[in-house]
């Protein structure tokens, strides 16, 4: 089985990365490596250095089973007596305050509704007009690479591309 991916897992739910250092081996202990993973952030997460919060992430890839961690242990206890009944979940309730839900993908979408799991922003094809029509206003258009970049006048120099007001 190929690496599997929670933003290939769903299209409901926002994926952030979330970066980690870690050895390779024993014999390049001396060299940190940063290595990315995607999570779904859920009710209460905060991001950044020192993160906090509910989260699901993967756990193993072969077979592919993911884990909610959360810092709200009686929503965990919730959440564990919905999937219980089914083979293949399990979880700890040992941490302090914490718990760790595991579960296949299947069962994805029912957990993160429960774990209050941040959705997808998903936008109607007038919203996507609005923003199109913002965008070229402001002098903004896509790069090759889906970036964005300001527009600047072909035949213009530098200085009469920036604006008399800015000046």
């Amino acid at each position: 089985m190929g690496k599997v991916y929670l933003s290939k897992l769903t299209q409901k739910f926002r994926i952030i990365l979330e970066e980690t250092f870690f050895h390779e081996s024993p014999e390049n202990r001396g060299s940190d490596h940063r290595r990315f993973f995607e999570i779904i952030p859920a009710k209460g997460f905060k991001a950044g250095p020192g993160q906090s919060g509910s989260f699901i992430g993967l756990y193993c890839e072969d077979p592919p089973i993911l884990q909610l961690y959360s810092s709200r242990a009686q929503n965990a206890k919730t959440i564990w007596e919905e999937i219980k009944k089914y083979p293949g979940v399990w979880a700890d309730f040992h941490i302090d305050g914490e718990a760790l839900i595991f579960f296949g993908p299947e069962f994805l979408e029912t957990v993160g509704r429960m774990a209050g799991a941040r959705r997808r922003r998903t936008l109607s094809e007038a919203q996507k007009e609005r923003l199109r029509l913002g965008r070229e206003k402001a002098g903004l258009t896509r790069d090759e690479k889906g970036r964005l970049v300001h527009v600047q006048a072909q035949n213009s120099t530098q200085i009469e591309a920036i604006p008399a007001q800015a000046r």
